[in-house]
Order: C-alpha cells, then sequence, then structure tokens
C-alpha cells in the first residue's frame, strides 16, 4: 500500500513538474514570439531610413559596433564615416533600439531650434541613475521636462553671470598659483609630466574652491579619491548606457559595484557640503555669494525641492563643471605644442598685454584675442562633449525622412565641427578661423561645443574664464615640449572626449639659461 501511495505522490509530481515547466515553456515561447514581432515590425517601422545592414535580426548593428570599437574608434567616428556612405542622416539598430544620428547644418538647426526637440528621457536616465544609483539625479542637466528645468534654470542663472564671475579672479588665481608651484617643482626639463592629470586636478579644486567654497585639495594630495571618482562616474555612465540588461550582466558586476561606490562618495560629498553651509546660514554666519548659495535658493522658492535634489545640482556642477575644461585644456595644449607658431603667438600676446605681471585681471581676457581664438579651435577639433541626443515627441519630417514619435535623434558636435562642407581643412588646427575678420563666416549651426538652442550649457562663460586664466599663466612661465610617440592624438570616451592615454610633457622654465 505504501508503495502504491509513493507511486502515486511521484505520479503525481512529475506530471505537475511536466505542467509547471510545459507552461513555463510556452510562456518563454510567447514573449519570445512576441518580442520577435515587435522587432520585426520596428525593423519594418524605420526601414525607410538609410543605414548600415543590421548584422544580426537580434543585436541589430551592436556587432559592427563592437567590432569598431575594438578598433579604437569612437561611437562618433565610426558615425562620421557612415555619413560619407549613407547621407547625413544614419540609423543605427541596437536591439530594440533605433538611433538616427543627423550631420547636416540645416538639419541640426530644425531639430534643436526650430523644432526644440526636447532631451531623449531614456538616454538621460543613465546619467542620472547609471546602473540605478542616482548621481546626477533630476538636476539642471538631467531635467528633461522643459518647464521644470526653465524654471530651475532661470534660479540658477545669476551665478553664471559676468557680472557675478568678473568677481572670481583671485580665486581663479589663487588655484592657479598652486598649480604653477606644484608644477615648477618638476621643471627640470627631464621629468614626464601627464598634463591631462594635472589638468583635472586643478579643475576640481578650482570647482571646490569658487563655486562651492570648500578645498578638495587635489593640487597637492596625488591619493585624493576626487578625480578618479569622477572619471569612475563618468564611465559607470557610459557603460550603464551600452549594458542594456545590465541588471543580469554578471560579467559587469565588479564595475557596478565600483560605479555605485564613487557615485555614492561624490553624493555623500555634497550632501555635507551643502548641509554644512545650511548651517553656516542658520547660524548667522556670511557666506559667499558663490553657486553653491543659489542651489540654495532653489530651495527656498520652490518648497517641493528636496536636499536630495540639491546634491542633483551640486554633483551636476562639480562634475561637469570639471571635466569639460580639464579635457578642453589638455586638447588644447596638445595641438599648441606640435604647433610651435600657434605657440609663438600666444607667448607674444601674453608678453604684450601682462609684461612681467602674473596676476590676471578680468579685462585682460578680452585683451587675449589670440589666446581666445586658439581655446576656441581646441574646443571645434576636440570638443569635450561629442554629442547631444533628442528626441521627437511626434512624427517629423527631417532630412526628408519621417521619424516617428519617440524616435531617438543623435547630433554630434564632433562631426559638425569637422563638416567638411562647412569648414575650410576641418582638420587642421588653425585658431585664425576664429579670427574677428572670419568669424562671421561659421554658421551658427555648425559650432556649438557649449550645446545649441535653449539647453545651452549654464557653465559655459565659468568653464572659459578658468580656460584662458590657467592657459595664459601656463604659458607665461613654462616651456613645455610633448614627449614622443604623441604624433595622432586619440579620444577616449568616458561620456566626455578626453585625450586616450593622456598629455604627456617635460617642462622648463621659460627663458630659463
Amino acid at each position: 500500500m505504501r508503495l502504491v501511495n509513493f507511486a502515486f505522490k511521484m505520479a503525481t509530481f512529475m506530471i505537475s513538474l511536466w505542467v509547471c515547466v510545459t507552461s513555463l515553456a510556452a510562456l518563454i515561447a510567447a514573449i519570445f514570439s512576441g518580442f520577435s514581432i515587435y522587432l520585426a515590425y520596428l525593423h519594418w517601422k524605420y526601414s525607410h531610413i538609410p543605414g548600415p545592414k543590421r548584422d544580426s535580426f537580434f543585436s541589430g548593428n551592436l556587432p559592427y559596433i563592437l567590432t569598431e570599437r575594438a578598433k579604437g574608434k569612437t561611437i562618433f567616428e565610426m558615425v562620421d564615416e557612415l555619413h560619407g556612405t549613407h547621407g547625413p542622416v544614419v540609423l543605427l539598430f541596437v536591439f530594440n533600439n533605433p538611433f538616427t544620428f543627423v550631420s547636416d547644418p540645416e538639419l541640426v538647426r530644425k531639430c534643436v531650434i526650430t523644432l526644440n526637440l526636447p532631451k531623449n528621457p531614456r538616454v538621460y536616465a543613465h546619467l542620472g541613475y547609471p546602473f540605478g544609483q542616482r548621481l546626477a539625479g533630476r538636476g539642471v542637466l538631467n531635467e528633461t521636462d522643459h518647464d521644470v528645468w526653465q524654471k530651475r534654470r532661470a534660479l540658477l542663472n545669476p551665478a553664471f553671470h559676468r557680472r557675478y564671475l568678473m568677481n572670481l579672479m583671485s580665486s581663479f588665481n589663487d588655484s592657479c598659483n598652486l598649480f604653477l608651484e606644484k608644477l615648477g617643482e618638476m621643471a627640470d626639463g627631464k621629468t614626464v609630466v601627464n598634463m591631462a592629470e594635472e589638468f583635472a586636478r586643478v579643475t576640481l579644486d578650482v570647482i571646490g574652491k569658487v563655486a562651492f567654497n570648500v578645498d578638495v585639495d587635489t593640487i597637492q594630495d596625488a591619493n585624493s579619491p576626487f578625480p578618479s571618482s569622477v572619471y569612475k562616474c563618468l564611465k559607470g555612465v557610459m557603460l550603464s548606457l551600452r549594458t542594456p540588461f545590465w541588471r543580469i550582466s554578471v560579467s559587469t558586476f565588479a564595475d557596478q559595484r565600483s560605479v555605485i561606490e564613487a557615485c555614492q562618495f561624490i553624493r555623500n560629498f555634497g550632501k555635507k557640503v551643502i548641509l554644512d553651509r545650511q548651517e553656516a546660514v542658520l547660524r548667522g554666519e556670511n557666506t559667499p555669494p558663490d553657486i553653491l548659495t543659489h542651489i540654495l535658493s532653489v530651495k527656498e522658492k520652490q518648497a517641493s525641492i528636496t536636499t536630495e535634489d540639491l546634491v542633483d545640482d551640486f554633483v551636476t556642477f562639480f562634475v561637469a563643471g570639471q571635466e569639460t575644461t580639464s579635457n578642453q585644456l589638455s586638447f588644447t595644449l596638445y595641438e599648441i605644442l606640435r604647433h610651435p607658431n600657434v605657440e609663438n603667438r600666444i607667448v607674444k600676446e601674453i608678453e604684450d598685454i601682462l609684461g612681467s605681471r602674473q596676476f590676471l585681471e578680468y579685462k585682460d581676457l578680452g585683451n587675449l584675442q589670440f589666446l581666445g581664438q586658439t581655446l576656441k579651435e581646441g574646443l571645434g577639433l576636440h570638443p569635450p562633449i561629442g554629442g547631444i541626443t533628442r528626441v521627437s515627441t511626434r512624427d517629423e519630417n527631417i532630412g526628408g525622412y519621417i521619424f516617428p514619435a519617440g524616435t531617438s535623434v543623435n547630433i554630434s558636435q564632433f562631426l559638425m565641427h569637422r563638416h567638411s562642407d562647412s569648414w575650410k581643412d576641418p582638420l587642421q588646427f588653425d585658431p585664425d578661423r576664429f579670427s574677428p575678420e572670419a568669424k562671421g563666416e561659421i554658421p551658427h549651426s555648425v559650432y556649438f561645443p557649449f550645446s545649441l538652442g535653449p539647453r545651452t550649457c549654464i557653465g559655459q562663460t565659468f568653464a572659459q574664464i578658468e580656460a584662458r586664466v590657467f592657459m595664459a599663466r601656463l604659458l607665461q612661465q613654462f616651456e613645455l615640449t610633448l614627449c614622443p610617440g604623441q604624433d595622432n592624438m586619440k579620444h577616449e570616451e568616458a561620456l566626455t572626449l578626453r585625450p586616450k592615454g593622456g598629455v604627456l610633457c617635460t617642462l622648463k622654465r621659460r627663458n630659463e639659461n
């Protein structure tokens, strides 16, 4: 009897197991069939937009992208080649995600200015929350609701007005003094200095002191955790974007943990700075009218704003304000040192304007005309932000092709700054293309290193003051020489575009006997 009962129970169990397995298999088959039908529908829906043939029905153009990336190409360099084959509008598929790329001055203007396409929330969600960890959240850069963004931007604008920034020259010069003092210790003509790393450190120091009145001490402290944390955060955003199934991707678990820890470190630092300032205000202490003050004013005027929301804006300015200027200085210095005639003109201009005076006053910035042209050309050939992404909210005719509602529209500064139909010798480093005589010849929609349209970078004036001060004083005091083997600078994508391998130089005091 027991044997019969056992057999009956086993039979019942096996039947139940078979039903479960069959049901699960049926569910998986239904999901797979549904996804395949949906994917086929998307391919048909976008079949009229030109682009390379998909390598795979399911992964789309991902194999091609990975192959080209393995060759050291950035996504912008890949798309540049595709535009040459397929025209100014190109489509790439990654799994079930269609991405369009637009490369034509009129189409750029139409997308960003005429249509004023909003930022793509699917993309900016990764900047706000890489791997689900809050980084920049819904700060002023990431906010995709135009009305919400406009109100917050209006409250923050005064912190970046020239009338305020011109009073910060002492702070810029003080940080520069520390920077040059450190370089002076290595200015023996032999010691190899990675200027990209040094620029990264000093720009962190500046954004800390000038914007938030805190000393992060990155110039002197070789073990400061800030440079590596910022880099990990930015790389994490890229990895998060490029790993659609990161929640189940075992191969990225270690990277995810590293990124999450870096995000937490930066945000905890920002929260402490904010809380310390709020306590100082409550104690009645005098506090500087810096960017942090204006960030806090947002909470005063919008009661719904939380401390975490304030940290979003802190992180946005702390990371973006440092990274873009650092890369601009690195790339521009690299080009200056490759073009001795450019360097000589800058040094002569500095001598004429400053003489032996080392402190830069606000009025000096405008008088350093050729240096300003050179920095603009550096941004042209090597824009720190390689591209912007928008999304169509309804069906739009762009370049003769109907972009369905919800289409990701990608526009690249990197490509437009090298657009052969818009620039003469676009790959040549020529600061004179930004001279007062030639400036009017540059179409507005082919040069936009700080973005284009209503969503231009709020910190661009801050960044350009900082860049002029540091480049002028660096070249005034030091003669730099590129180390051999850097004839063809490559770009590294870490959300921003960085000089791959850095900028390796030796230094000696200028006019040193």
